[in-house]
């Protein structure tokens, strides 16, 4: 009947008809290989102008590639992309955005290193945050999602669900044309689900085309008016979603009818006990306690927060815990219970599985010793067992031996499902196990966890999916606030009844609401001071007044002027080198070749730079030395990124490279610099060097260009995660190649300091500010990862090894006393600065 087809779609944003409007988007055989692998085969979809379309698939299915050549992450081997009929003859990442297409990604490109608002500042145009307020309006940009978390706190220190609302919000934040949401509701609870809809709705309204990838038919029903059906890269089918039911999706999708989603529950009403938890308390929940029966599966529930990922960790041994653990009868201790357990965490990408590794590797190194005899692993014995398990779990894989990364995000959860399998556990912790995988492979672990269950192994099952804790558990846990606010057994574990106990519940865990959010707000301030970048320059300003006291006590000529001002010059030379070492290693490189290069540089200018020279003649040896400092810092970044050298190869090559050419231009000192041009260089505002100030003053500009200019922001977020990076639209190349030129331009700095101390062309002088600079950067606290340091820090850190050098003489200690200092200061500041994070996260 007509009047009903309104009803079908009453939940479903209206669309724009067909007939009478053109597609904003259209692929049109569209074809992409990776190394001979077909992702996508002439695949072609249309999307229009205010609807949702949904894409469904199983992992690997090729939605994500499909999505990634959307947005210009990946150009198509073949085939055409049309924006409004307009054919887009080379797809970017900046095109895209030109365009007005936006993508939330599944794994979300959130740069860990930086804080909230750096993320939203470096993903997002300017001219979202123009003509305002850049805090208030990013702070609008999260509440529109209902993300509550303080702009400057890191984000690492977000929940994946947290993580996943930052996607979103960057997404929506620029009003795209076309919005691409892959996965947007994988980690978030019902509430956050709720809210989103609702924001996809009004953007649908105002004509946005949303294209909508998910796992779940449900939301299928409630959001979407279309649907495309991809298999094994090709596209299955295509319709409207109210003409076509869930048993022709399902069949589309893996190819074959599925009769149920979940296999039968345990048979028993009341099975003999097996595990009990009595008493658990520990971060974030108290007092805990649950058993689960031979048989059954227990599952833990509640609001996003509440203590369910506290317990599971708990129980896995990854966090301290005061309580009891029974298994079989058995109490025990922490160590066994961490022993016993094995973990499926719920971000599989940071916990679960090991990018470097393969999937072989990936699947045993928890469970290698089943496979040695005499301490030598039987390769064949291991293939086997691999190879039976991924056969019961319908792992994909290309290969054993095949990358863990070159697996579909399904695919990479089921190898932490094998692995927790083949280690044999006395009971099994799966938190969120099904996130972010198809409708086929859930089945399957279901089938899975049930069988292993019936086998007598406990299953706990942490998850936010209600239907899928009705459907799975024969117990649910539901807590609120830490604290157990109802246990549901039987007929009682419905869905209703789930989100009914989450969400009604009133529990606390200590005293009033007002006292655990003012230690909330306290904890939260100090970590914020803590993770600062910039945490190490208060405790290195006192080491550098203490050290300087306690010599001053057993030399009186310690802190004369002559001796400040020897002190502040030498460390302004160091001070310059660091600098730029500090560059490369915000980037996640380094650069060997610095300490060659501001010795080579001085050769260069004993040639120009002379007593006698004509000032054109002085100039032109001072633009030689940056020119020089461009070419080779251009050359470093070029041998990175385009001959695809590690930073350390390429750096070194050109270290031996500079070292060589020194001696090529003078076999020894010669060249004397003007007289002139060194008094100038080292002029003093009393004991102060001019050149000092000079230093200070770039260094706090670095500073400010890094903590809020893009340029700063791009920096660090290359270091940070270079593949979010470039999913950002960051030209990464051009960064690079631009950081490395930095990094000899302040070296170039540097120079100029050097040949006003040495005063001549000298081939063996400039090689220990290598070892130096890294020194004095590690000392500031930037960190060697990337992603994370400080130019102020490196100021300081270079001034305290100057000062420890020049300490060490006056004191009358021989030069192995340098580098004991060297290396116990580096030590201290590492385990101190680690150790004040730690507890900060605590």
């Amino acid at each position: 009947m007509p009047e009903a087809e309104p009803m079908m779609h009453m939940n479903a944003p209206q669309a724009t008809d067909p007939a009478h409007a053109e597609p904003i988007l259209r692929l049109s055989n569209i074809t992409k290989e990776f190394s001979g692998v077909v992702a996508l085969s002439e695949a072609s979809v249309d999307i229009f102008p205010g609807e949702v379309h949904a894409i469904l698939g199983e992992n690997g299915a090729g939605k994500s590639t499909m999505m990634n050549i959307i947005s210009g992450v990946f150009p198509p081997t073949r085939g055409t992309i049309s924006v409004e009929g307009d054919v887009i003859a080379a797809m970017t990442p900046e095109k895209a955005a030109a365009l007005g297409v936006a993508i939330s990604y599944q794994h979300p490109a959130v740069l860990d290193d930086l804080s909230v608002l750096e993320n939203l500042r470096v993903a997002l145009p300017d001219r979202v945050f123009a003509g305002g307020d850049p805090h208030v309006i990013a702070k609008g940009m999260l509440e529109d999602v209902g993300l509550h978390v303080p702009l400057m706190a890191r984000a690492d220190g977000l929940t994946v669900a947290q993580k996943h609302l930052l996607e979103i919000a960057k997404a929506l934040a620029v009003q795209p044309r076309i919005l691409i949401l892959d996965e947007p509701t994988a980690a978030l609870d019902q509430e956050a689900t709720d809210m989103l809809f609702d924001r996809i709705r009004a953007v649908v309204a105002k004509g946005t085309a949303v294209i909508y990838i998910t796992h779940r038919l449900a939301e299928l029903r409630q959001i979407a008016r279309r649907v495309t059906v991809l298999r094994d890269g090709r596209v299955e089918g295509r319709a409207l979603v109210a003409d076509v039911s869930d048993d022709d999706l399902l069949g589309m999708i893996v190819g074959r009818s599925l009769a149920s989603a979940f296999p039968p529950k345990c048979a028993e009403a009341a099975p003999p006990v097996n595990f009990t938890v009595r008493g658990l308390t520990g971060r974030k929940v108290r007092d805990v306690s649950f058993e689960v029966g031979r048989g059954q599966i227990i599952g833990i529930a509640g609001v996003e927060g509440n203590g369910q990922a506290e317990v599971m960790r708990a129980l896995a041994g990854l966090e301290s815990w005061q309580g009891e653990v029974v298994l079989n009868g058995a109490s025990l201790a922490p160590a066994a219970v961490k022993a016993k357990a094995a973990y499926m965490p719920s971000d599989r990408h940071s916990e679960g599985i090991a990018s470097e590794l393969t999937v072989r590797e990936n699947a045993t190194f928890s469970a290698v010793d089943r496979f040695a005899s005499a301490g030598i692993v039987d390769r064949r014995r291991e293939l086997a067992e691999v190879g039976r398990i991924f056969g019961s779990l319908a792992v994909k894989a290309p290969g054993m031996e095949a990358g863990i990364l070159s697996l579909s995000g399904g695919n990479q959860q089921k190898v932490v499902m094998a692995r927790a399998l083949l280690s044999q556990p006395g009971f099994i912790l799966a938190d969120e196990p099904t996130q972010g995988v198809d409708v086929g492979a859930r089945f399957e672990i279901y089938r899975i966890l049930r069988e292993v269950s019936a086998s007598g192994v406990p299953v706990i099952v942490n998850s936010s999916d209600a239907a899928e804790l009705e459907g799975l558990c024969d117990v649910v846990v539901v807590l609120s606030r830490g604290r157990v606010a109802e246990t549901l057994r039987g007929d009682e574990v419905t869905e209703d009844r789930i989100v009914a106990a989450a969400v009604k519940a009133q529990s606390h865990v200590t005293g009033d609401g007002a006292s655990t959010r003012a230690v909330s707000d306290r904890k939260a301030g100090l970590r914020q001071l803590i993770d600062s970048d910039n945490a190490t320059v208060y405790p290195l300003a006192a080491v550098i007044v203490a050290l300087a006291l306690y010599v001053f006590s057993q030399n009186g000529n310690y802190l004369s002027s002559f001796n400040i001002s020897n002190i502040l010059l030498l460390a302004t030379a160091l001070g310059f080198i660091a600098l730029g070492q500090t560059v490369a290693l915000l980037m996640g490189g380094i650069d060997l070749s610095v300490g060659p290069l501001a010795g080579f540089l001085v050769v260069v200018a004993s040639f120009f730079i002379n007593d006698g020279q004509a000032p054109q003649t002085i100039a032109l040896g001072f633009a030689l030395m940056f020119g020089v400092a461009v070419v080779v810092g251009a050359v470093n970044g070029c041998l990175i990124r385009f001959a695809h050298f590690t930073p350390i190869a390429a750096t070194l090559a050109m270290y031996i490279g500079l070292q060589g050419m020194s001696f090529v231009l003078r076999d020894g000192p010669d060249g004397y610099i003007n007289f002139a041009v060194m008094d100038f260089i080292g002029w003093k505002l009393g004991p102060i060097p001019l050149a000092f100030v000079v230093l200070v003053i770039v260094a706090l500009v670095a500073e400010r260009v890094l903590r809020h200019r893009r340029a700063g922001w791009q920096l660090r977020a290359i270091g940070s995660d270079e593949g979010a990076a470039r999913r950002m639209g960051i030209r990464i190349d051009r960064t690079v190649i631009a950081g490395y030129v930095a990094v000899s331009l302040f070296t170039a700095l540097g120079a100029v300091m050097l040949m006003a101390q040495i005063g001549v062309g000298d081939p063996q002088q400039g090689v220990s500010y290598t070892l130096a600079s890294i020194t004095a950067v590690v000392l500031g606290g930037t960190s060697l990862r990337g992603g994370r340091g400080t130019f102020i820090g490196t100021l300081m850190g270079a001034v305290l090894l100057t000062e420890v050098l020049n300490a060490v003489s006056f004191l009358g200690l021989s030069q192995m006393w340098q580098y004991l200092f060297q290396g116990a200061l580096i030590l201290a500041a590492a385990l101190v600065y680690s150790t004040a994070r730690s507890r900060a996260q605590a």
